[in-house]
């Protein structure tokens, strides 16, 4: 579709500002124009028609022998003072009649005030004339009501100024926003994770560039998800598959295993074969979880249940023990006091848990030790396992949870898949744990320890 032309960034604010400069004079004009305006109709004087006025006057003053029969201009008020300078009549007040005696008696006065005075001579007294330097209406009403007309004119400026800021200010914003809509509208669509819209476009060059690299953006990482997507596909159609395999070699050994306790075994060839027995049955529940798992996106559905935690890890131990004996590994298992019940998938919980045995049985050394530890931290059970092995490689750290991760040569056998750290992972994420991995400075071996929340 089409776009309209677009403007520059800066071309915008340059239009907002001559926008601005035409308002503000505009504001500025207005009031002198109404003011122009009310002068030539007679409503307003010039500013200069009440000196003009007095003067003319001060003749007529000074021969008029009744005071009285004199028609002063509006807004010009006087002082009468006799020879010695007391005051006889005065239609002034406070400061004014302060500054008109000063004035009658000094000849001085402040030349800032807009308000001047005329001193006049009359044959047994003296008149101080005050008028009012600047305009003013000739309407008794509105000049006893509103202020000068000077007055109003800068109140008038600033209120249109303000008012044109604002107007113009608020327009701007707006038009700002609606051009940057369509990108706030792509970024809340990325936030709530959909890929699939249309990304809408801005008249501002800046804006539009923004958003056409946003939509580069949000395709490239649609195509790149969507890889990954059917990656994660073919790997647990893998998984899925090896673990179908399995079946195969898994039933040989469990039908040869029932061939064999159909011969005469002695007691500890019976200890052993039931050993295989248990260990090829596990594996058979291994397999299937394994191919749940692979099945469904989210994860195999756990099968939550409220267990005692010390009976639990009394059962771990009795079947790893069996592991380790077949490898002259010792295991040793301490147990916190007072840990309580745990409510997880005992099944998969315990799958989590042989796996990582079973990956420090593989390593450690001859004669070596597999040491086990529960205990409380916080509100997290806590279930470190370490190895008297080589321990992990930095790489291996950071990488081991990842799925078919095989980095680590000297932790790895021909039998492995880079699968079991992995699959712990998940369990325990489904768990909302965390396995944790990192080398001991004890043994000099690896660790690894499992947080489940309580």
């Amino acid at each position: 579709m089409g776009m309209k032309k677009t403007t520059s960034l800066k071309a915008s604010f340059w239009k907002f500002l001559c926008m601005l400069l035409i308002g503000l004079i505009g504001a500025v004009a207005i009031p002198f124009s109404l003011i122009s305006a009310g002068t030539s109709t007679g409503l307003i004087t010039y500013a200069d028609y009440s000196e003009r006025c007095t003067k003319d006057l001060a003749p007529v003053i000074a021969a008029t022998p009744d005071l009285a029969d004199v028609q002063l201009p509006m807004g010009c008020k006087y002082l009468v003072l006799d020879k010695n300078y007391q005051v006889t009549e005065t239609t002034l007040e406070g400061d004014d009649l302060d500054r008109a005696m000063e004035y009658a008696i000094s000849g001085k006065i402040n030349s800032n005030l807009n308000k001047q005075y005329l001193f006049v001579t009359r044959k047994n007294e003296y008149v101080v004339l005050q008028y009012y330097i600047g305009s003013q209406f000739t309407n008794e009403w509105l000049y006893e009501h509103f202020p000068s007309p000077e007055i109003l004119i800068y109140i008038f400026i600033a209120i249109n100024c303000i008012a044109v800021c604002a107007i113009l200010t608020a327009k701007f914003a707006k038009n700002m926003r609606t051009q940057l809509s369509p990108l706030f509208e792509a970024t809340r669509q990325v936030a709530e994770q959909n890929l699939d819209f249309e990304v809408g476009h801005s008249k501002i060059k800046e804006f539009e560039d923004v958003l056409c690299s946003f939509a580069n953006m949000k395709d490239n990482l649609k195509i790149s998800l969507e890889k990954q997507w059917n990656a994660e596909q073919l790997q647990r159609e893998q998984i899925a598959a090896l673990a179908h395999d399995l079946k195969t070699p898994l039933t040989v050994i469990q039908g040869n295993i029932d061939l064999i306790n159909e011969t005469e075994l002695d007691d500890e060839q019976r200890l052993y074969a039931g050993y295989i027995t248990e260990s090829s049955e596990q594996i058979g529940i291994y397999i299937k979880a394994l191919i749940d798992i692979s099945r469904t996106i989210a994860g195999y559905q756990l099968h939550l249940e409220k267990f005692d935690i010390a009976d639990y890890m009394g059962q771990i131990k009795a079947k790893a023990s069996s592991l380790c004996l077949t490898k002259g590994i010792c295991l040793q298992l301490e147990t916190g006091a007072n840990l309580g019940t745990l409510k997880a998938d005992k099944l998969l919980l315990e799958r989590a848990i042989m796996n990582v045995i079973s990956n420090a049985l593989d390593y450690s050394p001859p004669q070596g030790t597999i040491y086990v530890t529960t205990q409380k931290v916080d509100h997290f059970l806590h279930i470190s396992i370490t190895d008297e092995g080589t321990g992990f490689i930095s790489e291996a750290i950071h990488h081991a949870q990842e799925q078919f991760f095989m980095g680590d040569k000297s932790r790895t056998s021909n039998m492995h898949f880079g699968m079991g750290l992995y699959i712990t992972n998940s369990i325990i994420k489904q768990h909302g744990g965390q396995l944790v991995l990192s080398n001991s400075k004890k043994t000099g071996g690896a660790q690894a320890i499992i947080k489940i929340p309580y």
